[in-house]
């Protein structure tokens, strides 16, 4: 291997002799052809980015140029036309946390799709099309991805060939069907670089004229024979390679990632040798999830040319002729701005949404389409839950500026399944577990209408389903609802020592009548009639056993403009609800009752958030519903046993300061947090006192995709002490 790569430096210093004869570089008219291979190696790629600047700040002009995976997405940048300034700049304003998530960000979901990140917090999500099970193509659909991709290469979506970029390029991907790799040459940019970034089982799949393509490592991670194929005089490599940490072997995962890392680096042997020159970044410390450390990445990737600084500079030319490089590069470079004379939405969009997409996209008069704007009606898309990704491009339709807008159909539902599961410890309670599965039938009866049923077992069982129907497809809906819970009810002496166990049944039927905001926001009239019953399951004693017939009528607002329904980190979630009983199990007369929770999350100190929740409610004086509002168990005055408090009337303030744990590498299966906390509440009703309970909590929180995660310690007055475990939901 080194004597192949001291053959090959002799072979360029020749070549260099040849051309550059006595002339300076300013003096030079003719040179050879320089072609640039970047190799894929997920963040590693960055580096890249530092040996581009390295050559233009040495006017060392890169003729052609072909890259696979992340190499591909810096070639892409390179050969629409950036400067190595403009990629800097693009690189650091990726937020890499949202590009790179398994599911869209939850502010942009339809209200109906929060709830299901809310109620069954798993980022798993099975289809049920043709009446089978169904897997998606990949952990994460990749819609991150592509708006990153889309930001640059939209203006590139007709290429007849990718000679006519403002630098030829290539990229690499992988055809599963056919079992060889696929080198795009011409068509759409974004194509292209979506199929070379698909890593296998993380991102889907690109489905494109009857291939199936992943990411291009798997069959040329270093495309220097593309190079040299595009006409290439001089090929330089650009290989990333991570020398082996002891601590890789001691996972599972760590050893399956170094064995891939191992089959790509053999395939990349060859094409380093049929290089002309090869520059090797020194990445010892990094990983291929440091995205976030861009800075630091471009450093090294200079350092690497830097190195071959003596090699490089004689292919350097002067200051005029590198002018009229650039100059070229300039005209054939695409304006990224378009005005569009129409625009058109493809795919299975309901014609109001794609009516509605189109009015939000119409600029004014002679303005120029909002790029914000797009970025944000794409995520609205993804966000209904029917579409994996939502893109677009510019192109020329009959003369006219035209905006394409496809939204992509997930290939494994509707319907779709979404399971969850939930384990919830303390010690002195024992263990209490679930699972549960959510179905949801999209479109039924309409556009935007659906069917959702709930199953869940363990110690809470519940079987409930709701129709929603949007009324012409538009705001108003009607939501006919039935449902059966079983669950188990403790009941505590004034001192906090369990004396007996309830089991509580409630069959329920209802119907609302409400109105969608949008994202954000719901309002619900309703009435439900249902039948109650608590039994007796451990204990000698039911002080208060109920069995018999209500009737409800209600309404409920909630708003919800959080960052995330876990462990939220920055947003607001409001829930209010009235509700007037004509009927009530050993309630003579017909009451109110109200209810309302607020919980705000304000990021401070650039790494901290202060979360706060209040919540009060009251029956107005139907004193006979001992167990009516309930406290105690996690975030519910944790130092309490669960549900230890009872009464007709109930308030509570929480305060947690949550700071993240890890740091800038992207987290392969969710967010932690250290969480410091303290709360005051208390439920009672008559002949009971009101005076707050207290207590502080200590712990970590982890949003994940199987939901969220605590374990922790919480210490309240009079001698309360709880260690807590969780998973599924904490706040």
């Amino acid at each position: 291997m080194r004597a192949a790569v001291r053959i090959h430096a002799l072979a360029v210093v020749v070549a260099v002799l040849a051309w550059a004869g006595s002339p300076s570089p300013g003096e030079t008219t003719s040179r050879p052809k320089i072609g640039l291979a970047l190799a894929g190696g997920s963040a590693l790629g960055l580096s890249h980015i530092g040996v581009l600047q390295w050559m233009e700040e040495h006017r060392i002009p890169i003729d052609y140029i072909a890259g696979t995976s992340m190499g591909g997405l810096v070639a892409g940048l390179h050969a629409s036309g950036m400067n190595s300034a403009e990629m800097i700049q693009f690189v650091g304003h990726i937020d890499w946390h949202s590009a790179l998530s398994p599911s869209s960000k939850y502010r942009n979901l339809s209200f109906r799709r929060k709830e299901d990140a809310g109620q069954f917090p798993t980022a798993i999500e099975l289809g049920l099309r043709d009446g089978k099970l169904n897997l998606p193509s990949g952990l994460s659909p990749g819609e991150g991805v592509a708006l990153v991709i889309d930001r640059f290469a939209a203006p590139y979506g007709d290429m007849k060939s990718f000679d006519d970029l403002p630098t030829p390029f290539r990229c690499v991907a992988t055809d599963l069907v056919a079992g060889k790799k696929v080198v795009f040459d011409k068509g759409s940019l974004f194509d292209a670089l979506r199929a070379t970034m698909s890593l296998p089982a993380l991102f889907a799949p690109v489905r494109k004229g009857g291939m199936v393509l992943v990411d291009g490592g798997l069959s040329d991670n270093l495309p220097v024979d593309i190079v040299r194929a595009m006409g290439a005089g001089i090929v330089i490599a650009v290989a990333l390679d991570v020398p082996a940490d002891p601590k890789d072997f001691q996972s599972m995962l760590g050893i399956a990632g170094r064995s891939i890392s191992y089959m790509i680096s053999q395939n990349e042997r060859p094409s380093m040798a049929a290089a002309d020159l090869v520059l090797m970044p020194l990445l010892k410390g990094l990983t291929g999830t440091d995205y976030p450390k861009t800075e630091q990445f471009r450093k090294i990737g200079y350092a690497a040319a830097e190195q071959k600084a003596a090699l490089l500079k004689q292919f350097q030319v002067g200051a005029a002729q590198y002018g009229t490089y650039t100059n070229a590069r300039r005209t054939r470079r695409r304006p990224d701005t378009i005005r569009p004379a129409q625009i058109v939405v493809e795919g299975e969009v309901a014609p109001r949404l794609k009516k509605a997409v189109i009015a939000a996209l119409t600029p004014d008069p002679g303005e120029p389409l909002d790029r914000a704007v797009l970025e944000d009606q794409m995520e609205k898309l993804t966000g209904v839950g029917r579409f994996d990704s939502a893109t677009y491009e510019f192109r020329n339709r009959g003369g006219e500026e035209t905006l394409i807008v496809t939204a992509q159909e997930k290939s494994y539902g509707p319907p779709f399944l979404r399971p969850a599961i939930f384990l919830d410890g303390a010690n002195g309670e024992g263990l209490r577990f679930g699972a549960g599965v959510r179905f949801t039938f999209l479109d039924v009866g309409g556009p935007a209408s659906e069917w959702r049923t709930d199953l869940r077992i363990g110690t809470y069982n519940r079987a409930e389903t709701e129709y929603y129907y949007r009324i012409s497809g538009g705001k108003w809906f009607i939501a006919p609802r039935a449902g059966y819970t079983h669950e188990p009810f403790p009941v505590y002496d004034r001192k906090g020592s369990r004396i007996e166990g309830l089991t509580e049944r409630n069959f329920a039927g209802g119907v609302d009548l409400g109105y969608a905001f949008g994202r954000v926001q719901e309002l619900r009239i309703g009435h439900q009639e249902g039948y109650l019953k608590t039994g007796l399951e451990t204990g000698l004693t039911a002080p208060q056993r109920l069995s018999g017939q209500y009737g409800m009528s209600s309404m409920a607002l909630r708003r919800d403009t959080r960052d995330n329904p876990l462990v939220p980190f920055e947003g607001t979630y409001l829930a209010g609800k009235v509700s007037w009983f004509n009927r009530y199990p050993q309630v003579s007369r017909q009451f109110a009752a109200y209810e309302g929770t607020v919980s705000l999350s304000r990021p401070f100190l650039s790494r901290y958030s202060l979360l706060t929740r209040l919540t009060a409610a009251s029956t107005a004086g139907a004193t006979g519903l001992a167990n009516m509002y309930r406290l105690g168990g996690l975030t519910d005055m944790s130092a309490l046993s669960r549900q230890q408090l009872l009464g007709n009337r109930m308030y509570y303030g929480g305060a947690y300061v949550l700071r993240p744990l890890s740091g800038n590498t992207i987290a392969t299966f969710g967010k932690f947090y250290g969480v410091l906390g303290y709360e005051v509440g208390n439920a009672w009703f008559a002949g009971r006192s009101a005076k707050p309970r207290q207590d502080g909590l200590i712990g970590v929180a982890g949003s994940t995709q199987f939901g969220a995660i605590f374990f922790g310690a919480a210490m309240g007055d009079q001698g309360a002490r709880k260690v807590l475990f969780r998973v599924g939901r904490v706040f």
